[in-house]
Parts: C-alpha cells; structure tokens; sequence
C-alpha cells in the first residue's frame, strides 16, 4: 500500500476483508482516522504487476490518496529493446528459442552497451537480472523478468559447492562411513580384478515368408536415407518416420517378415491390396471389437468402414472428442487412439505422409507432400518435380512389384534427394547423422538388451542360491563368463545410449522413454560399481535393468527422438537430470538388493546359516553403499536443479510437485 503522509491523522488498515473472484486480485479496507475527525473507510483492489489506482480520502481541506498494488521502480539505469529474434522448428509454429537484442544505457557511468537475453543466458547488472520470460503473440514485443538480488547468490551457490565438495569427500575420507563399508566388504571376500571388455555384436533380422510380391530389399534400402520433416519440425530418415508408422499402428516394427519401409512403400503403391490386411493393432474393450466385428489383436482398414463406405466409428469418435479430458473412460480412449491409426493409414494410401518436398525460400524451411508442394525455386522457373513425382513413383513401385523392374522408381528417389539437397541444405542433417540413426534404428539396442539382461539376471540368481547351498562347488570360471557377457550388455548400452546422443543433438533423458533407458544404463553402473564381485548383487542389477527396459519398450512410451523446448536447451538439462535420473538406478538396485536379503532370511535355517548370514551382510553392506551414492547424486541435482531455475526465471524453488517430492526423496533415503 501506498500512500501520502498527512500530519495529525491517524490511519488503520485491515487487510483481507474482500476477496474477488479473481484470484490474481486482492482488496484491503483502510480506515482513515484524522484527530478530532470522522472515521472514513474505503477498499482498494490490487494485483500483481499492476499499479494500484489510488483511492483519495478528503479530511476537511486535506486530501490523502491511497493505492494498493505493485510499487513501479526505477532503475538508475535503461534498457532498449532493439530486436526480438524467434527461431521455430522448420515447418511448425513451435518455437525452437526467442531472444531480446537490448542496449543496456547508463548515464552515471556513461556506458552503452549491447546484450543478447535468452533462455539461460540473463542480463545481469548492478545487482539486477533480467531473464527473457515471453513475447507478445505478433512476435514484435518481448517480455523481461527482473530479480534483484546482491550478494545472496552467491552466499547459496557457495553453500551449494561447500555441501557438493562434503558430499564427494565421504567417498575418500578415511573415517567416513562409506570407507568404512567399503573396507569391510574387502573383508569380507577375495579382491579380483574383472576386465572391461567394449566389443560390438552382430546383428541380424529374420526374414518370414510374406504374402503376395513385396517391395524389394534394395529399393527399400535406397528410401530407407531418403529425409522427411516430421509435424514437430525435425529432419530425419524415412526409416525412422516409416518404424514410427508401422509401430503406431501395430504396435511392431515388422509384419510378416516385412521391414517398415517394405510394408509403407506397398500401402503406398497398391492401397487397395493392403486394405484386407490385418495391420492396425486393437484395444481391449470387448465394446470396441464388437462395433468392428472383429475377433484378432489386428484389424485390417476395411474393418473400419461399412459396406456403404461409411466410417463405423465417425459417431463414437465425435462423442470421445467431446468428452472431458478427465472424464474420459478407457473405451473414449481408444476410440481417440483407432481414429488416429485410421488416419495414419490415409496419409500413407494417398502420399500425403510424405513431406519430402522442400518449399525454396520458405521463411520456417517447411517442407510438404508431393500434392501440395507447387512452388518455385530460387531462379524462377517451375519445378515440376512435385508435380509429377507421386504419379510416377507409385507407377514406378508397381512396375517393381509386378515386374521387378525398378529402374523408374530407383530413378525417381534419385532425382528427390537432388532435389531436396538443392532447395533444403540448410536443414538437412549430414549423412555420418543420418546413417548412424539408421543404424541406430536397426540394432534395435535397448529392445535386445532387455532380454540379454533378463537371462543374465537368472542365472546370477541361480549361481547365487547354487554357492549358498552348495558352497564346495567351484564356480568362479562360471561367474567369471557372466561377468564378462554382463560388460558386453553394458558396453551395448552405453553404445545405444551415445548414438542417440549424437543423433539427437543433446542428452538423451529428456523424456519419458529416454529416461527410462538412462535409469537402467545408471542401474548397471551401480551394479559395476559396487556389485561387481557379488552374484546377488549382479543378479539383482541385471533383473532390476530389464524390467526397466522392458517397461520403456510398452507402447505407451513413445521412443520417438522430439525437439525440446527453448527452456531445455541448456547444458543444466545434462547435468541437473543426468544426476536426478541416475540415482533412481542406484536407488532402485539398493530396494532390489534389500527384497533378495528378505529371500535369504526366509529360506535361512540351522544348517545354511552361516553361508546365508554372509550373504546378508555383504550384500546388506554393497546396499548401504548404493543408496549412499544415490542420496548424493539426488541431493546434488535437486539444489543444482535450483540453480538451473534460478538461471532460468529467477527463482530457486517454488515447491510444486516435482520439487516437494524430491525433498521427500532425500529426507527419507537421509533417515535411512
């Protein structure tokens, strides 16, 4: 509240007696009493942001005005706004980042000085930030948030790198309880050194027997690199676009001994031989297999029309749409789900799918289909490419098809990536990028590894109970071999996980999928790390590891590689979530380790009780070092994570969701 000084008055303020409907305004009642005068009351409305309109108050030939809102400021100093720069996705709205050119003037020092604000990089000055907050929606303002802070920065980053260098020295100190621990472990068994052995596997893709004459092997090889823009922007391969198709719609990425490529490039060449095809995958609902009158985990697309042509599904889809978001059950849900895997399959019968096309001198670099891809290019004259491409190359496929002769439509690819090579360089990833996400894409990594992990984690377990109760036995040639194929699984991972580093341009965690695959590459590090020499402790990691991955390869995780968002392009997203997101696997191999102690206590009597009792104190013991290093590495990312919103927008903590939890997490694992 703001106000002018009167002298001989008295004024008493009660706040809190009106509430608006608004919840961003708020209202006080102020009394104003002058001596010897009458009590005058009035409210003043306020919000954040907003200057308050001041309320005058008359007392006898006095005039006191009063206002209730943001105080304005102003700084010793000015900024101009020069330019405000947006950068989107190619061919989308989505920003990719936005940026504000400012001229920072101060006449008290007689300096002039140009800035660049944007996402993670602030204006700082004179103890005030600027963070770059929005912009106005015709793109020509910006908006700027402004924290003024001195010396408290600096006062929290030192206590945060003070806690940081505490929390790094317990790993080394001679008498803090990690070393402790690791000490009596030693104690407790041989020391033996394992060899890390980074090798590759060779893989290959059986073939089935597919029905009816399929595109070849070849032809689908040479448009297996040719590049499309996805809906959000991204360039890539259509041998990742065609994967994504076929597993949205079948939830697989091969149908009878087909490739994805195959089976587009057929849909494409003859739709009407693919319409009887059992091809898109079916939900659960009993009411929705009735509707279609189908009884198979596959549908074929005719399924979805009647005998008259009309959509089966048109009503039950308008009436899922115009449920509420929340109120939406599981067979509205699945009706959504169907009638995009309908039209996914039009896209693919028309070549509507097939935004190959670059548009020359597009402000955004948009690309398009074939049929709407009427442009110039730079000199001029038309390109009649577009024009006549799909025409041609579904004659071309066809003539492969009946024929085997492929020449026209190996021509015709030949001339399209000419041809986006001309009008759409500037976007086009290189061709070392591409071919390692083809790569990538059909080594099929995190999908193998889940298996290989799964058999790796029985028989360690099986080894486990067999040294328990069968200790004469000598089987440390047999330990010695799964160790060697559990750092081939984990030289796997580590390869799968920096190709799609490389392929995507940043850290591989940013969304539901990767972090799953990153949780369980971390849970095999802890596993090598401080389980190396234990069978329980390796059977426990290699179980723990493909449950993960098994969970990520569920169809509702989506392994799509997605742009991030301006906020997330910094180096924080590798260091803050790198360090969240990896100690889950810690933490997570600590629980796993904890639940086969519980199995040992069951099964533990007279006669095993000395073997089962040193099993439980040394995997009990290779526990307490894992959680150890999971509390640090959770500790340390939630306060830098802190710093990363500080960076950001200002503000180190604003106990939503996320960060109350994380709070939770390290208090409870701190108990412990």
């Amino acid at each position: 509240m703001f106000g002018q000084y009167v002298p001989n008055g008295k004024v008493e303020i009660q706040a809190g007696e009106k509430k608006m409907e608004s919840s961003s305004m708020g209202g006080i009642k102020v009394r104003v009493t002058p001596v010897g005068g009458v009590a005058q009351e009035q409210y003043l409305f306020g919000m954040a942001g907003v200057q308050g309109k001041p309320r005058i108050f008359d007392l006898g030939g006095l005039s006191l005005s009063i206002a209730y809102g943001s105080k304005s400021v102003k700084l010793p100093f000015s900024i101009q706004l020069n330019d405000f720069i947006l950068e989107k996705y190619p061919g989308t709205n989505s920003a990719s980042s936005y940026e504000s050119e400012v001229t920072l003037r101060d006449d008290r020092k007689g300096l002039v000085k140009d800035h660049r604000i944007y996402m993670n990089n602030i204006l700082n000055y004179g103890g005030y930030r600027f963070f770059q907050s929005s912009f106005d929606q015709d793109e020509l303002g910006t908006y700027l948030s402004v924290n003024h802070d001195w010396w408290g920065t600096w006062v929290s980053y030192l206590g945060y790198g003070i806690l940081t260098l505490g929390m790094i020295m317990t790993f080394f100190s001679p008498g803090s309880r990690f070393t402790q621990l690791s000490k009596q472990l030693s104690n407790m068994r041989n020391s033996g050194k394992i060899m890390l052995i980074l090798t590759m596997m060779t893989l290959s893709v059986a073939q089935a027997n597919a029905v009816g004459p399929s595109v070849s092997s070849e032809h689908a090889h040479l448009f297996s690199d040719l590049i499309i823009q996805d809906h959000r922007g991204r360039m890539k391969p259509m041998n990742t676009y065609a994967n994504e198709i076929v597993r949205k719609l079948s939830g697989k990425e091969t149908l009878d001994g087909l490739s994805a490529e195959q089976i587009v490039l057929g849909m494409l060449a003859s739709p009407g031989d693919w319409y009887q095809q059992p091809l898109i995958k079916m939900g659960k609902h009993e009411r929705t297999k009735a509707i279609l009158k189908v009884e198979g985990p596959l549908a074929s697309y005719s399924s979805f029309f009647g005998p008259n042509g009309e959509y089966l599904l048109r009503e039950h889809v308008q009436a899922a749409f115009n449920t509420p978001t929340k109120d939406r059950g599981v067979f509205e849900k699945e009706m959504i789900k169907l009638d995009e895997k309908v039209n996914i399959c039009n896209m693919v019968f028309s070549g509507t799918f097939l935004k190959s096309f670059p548009i020359a001198d597009h402000p955004d670099n948009a690309w398009d289909s074939p049929q709407q891809a009427h442009q110039k290019n730079q000199s001029g004259e038309a390109t009649h490419l577009p024009n006549r491409f799909l025409t041609a190359y579904r004659s071309g496929l066809q003539a492969g098809l009946s024929g085997g002769n492929w020449q026209q439509a190996n021509q015709l690819l030949k001339e399209l990536k000419d041809y986006q090579y001309k009008y759409g360089s500037a976007i086009i990833p290189s061709a070392t990028k591409i071919k390692a996400e083809i790569w990538l894409n059909k080594m099929n990594v995190f999908n193998r590894l889940t298996l290989g992990y799964a058999l790796l984690g029985l028989l360690f377990l099986t080894l486990l109970f067999v040294s328990v109760f069968k200790p004469t036995l000598n089987l440390g040639k047999v330990f010695s071999a799964l160790s060697l194929l559990f750092l081939l699984c984990f030289a796997m991972h580590t390869l799968g996980l920096g190709l799609r580093w490389y392929v995507s341009g940043r850290a591989p965690w940013s969304n539901g999928y990767e972090s799953m695959i990153y949780i369980g590459f971390t849970t095999t590090l802890a596993g090598l790390i401080f389980g190396r020499k234990s069978a329980g402790s390796l059977a426990a990691t290699n179980i723990l590891a493909a449950t993960i991955l098994m969970v990520a390869g569920l169809s509702w995780l989506d392994p799509e590689i997605t742009p991030l968002v301006p906020v997330l392009k910094s180096y924080w997203l590798t260091i803050h979530v790198s360090l969240e997101a990896g100690s889950y696997g810690f933490l997570m191999l600590g629980a796993i380790i904890g639940v086969i102690n519980l199995l040992f206590m069951i099964v533990r009597n007279a006669q095993n009780a000395p073997n089962i009792d040193r099993m439980i104190k040394e995997m009990t013991t290779i526990s307490e070092m894992t959680l150890i290093g999971g509390l640090v590495m959770i500790s340390v990312g939630t306060y830098l994570g802190g710093v990363w919103a500080n960076e950001s927008w200002g503000r180190y903590w604003g106990w939503d969701a996320k960060e109350t939890w994380a709070l939770v997490t390290i208090l409870v694992y701190s108990f412990i």
